[in-house]
């Protein structure tokens, strides 16, 4: 079996190396950090994600995750929808699930090698780009930390305000994760632990703001990154394999981050395993997984370019919540398009 090596053990690098090396396929991850560690991310799979972790082999690595069903949503602190999501979704934090793959790949013998940023010829055969966002010239900015016990309306609630938004989406250990994106604000000096609430008061979210003074905040919990772009559509010419982030970021509020990198796992496994094998060549493997990827999620990247924008505008939270509250938003259309 030919080796493959997996740059970056985020979520797609992760299921992909588990279910390569359950083959006998050598798999190496190369992890830039240290796992397991708490990132910026909803904790929120939806879609297809945990349909992807069973069919690879990996379902197990759900146990104790909380069944989403309920989501409400406010723009200036007003309930302007409340809804059943149209498929339960799951519930669990990234540093529970990042360390259950990490020790089921590392039980199956694949080799992670942490706080190693290992550097391949971008073409080399057998390399696997699965590294998380790439830094960029942007004007957005990540926090996220987690709650205990902290009482919500929802399994899933989504607050909007001027220039940014926040979810809280219940994990497992009824926890919540408090996870949200603002257009950065250069001159905000604060503590780390002050972040959050001070961008919520900017943004006029300042019940959301008073809500966390009040709660018991996990201080190791909080995270945060800066220099995001969204919804890139990559080429269609490509002569690399890019899985997860290192493919596209989807806008957070769609909750589908984590659904389309282990997706995207599933989607390049039997591929990957056909060239291992012998039976496929690295271009033909590449092509292979990049069209279906391009099938896959550009539909969903691009609805969700084009949403992003109505989400932390004020005049496109009015609208939202004038349709929403006169019944009139498609909620399930818009949950079926970017899902």
């Amino acid at each position: 079996m030919k080796p493959i090596n997996i740059l970056g053990a985020g979520l797609a690098g992760l299921a992909l190396g588990n279910a390569l090396q359950r083959d006998g396929i050598p798999v190496t991850l190369y992890e830039a950090g240290s796992l397991p560690r708490h990132r910026v991310c909803g904790e929120f799979i939806c879609g297809r994600g945990g349909d992807a972790l069973h069919a690879l082999g990996l379902g197990d690595s759900l146990a104790g995750a909380h069944a989403h069903t309920s989501t409400v949503w406010y723009t200036s602190g007003r309930k302007v929808l409340e809804r059943t999501l149209p498929k339960p979704a799951i519930g669990l934090s990234r540093y529970t699930l990042d360390k259950r793959l990490a020790a089921t790949f590392k039980a199956a013998g694949g080799q992670l090698e942490l706080n190693q940023r290992k550097k391949f010829p971008q073409q080399k055969a057998g390399v696997v780009h699965c590294f998380g966002r790439k830094a960029t010239r942007s004007q957005w900015i990540g926090l996220k930390l987690h709650c205990q016990s902290l009482p919500t309306e929802a399994d899933l609630e989504l607050h909007l305000g001027s220039g940014g938004y926040v979810g809280l989406s219940k994990v497992e250990n009824e926890r919540v994760n408090v996870c949200a994106l603002f257009k950065q604000l250069p001159g905000l000096k604060a503590k780390r632990e002050d972040w959050l609430p001070r961008y919520l008061e900017h943004c006029g979210m300042h019940y959301m703001a008073e809500r966390l003074r009040a709660a018991d905040v996990l201080p190791e919990s909080h995270s945060g990154v800066a220099g995001v772009e969204f919804s890139r559509i990559p080429a269609d010419a490509v002569n690399s394999i890019h899985l997860g982030d290192a493919y596209s970021v989807i806008p957070p509020f769609t909750g589908n981050g984590m659904s389309i990198a282990l997706e995207a796992a599933e989607l390049a496994y039997p591929t990957l395993r056909a060239y291992a094998s012998g039976s496929l060549d690295w271009a033909a493997a590449t092509r292979t997984v990049n069209a279906a990827q391009h099938k896959t999620f550009d539909a969903r990247l691009r609805t969700a370019r084009w949403l992003h924008p109505l989400m932390h505008s004020s005049g496109g939270q009015r609208t939202l919540g004038t349709l929403a509250k006169a019944h009139l938003l498609p909620f399930s259309l818009l949950y079926s398009l970017t899902h």
